[in-house]
């Protein structure tokens, strides 16, 4: 199935844009093999979107930090 090898390849690419777009296009799995492999991968995507999150928030919190260290020079 391409969807499922576009995901996989998103995964591994850490592609966050294109990981949202595949599931939110994420077609109908009639194959219990597939379904299992889809489910997989999204768990995996999860964990890297989360990983992303906190990525982030750490970026924004060193940013406000530094923002008040250079306001109070």
């Amino acid at each position: 199935m391409r969807w499922l090898n576009s995901l996989k390849i998103s995964v591994i690419n850490n592609d966050i844009n294109n990981i949202g777009k595949l599931i939110n296009e994420m077609p109908n799995i009639t194959e219990l093999a597939e379904a299992k492999e889809a489910l997989a991968l999204i768990k995996e995507a999860i964990t890297i979107v989360d990983m992303e999150k906190q990525n982030t928030l750490n970026t924004l919190n060193k940013i406000k930090q530094t923002k008040a260290f250079l306001e109070s020079s």
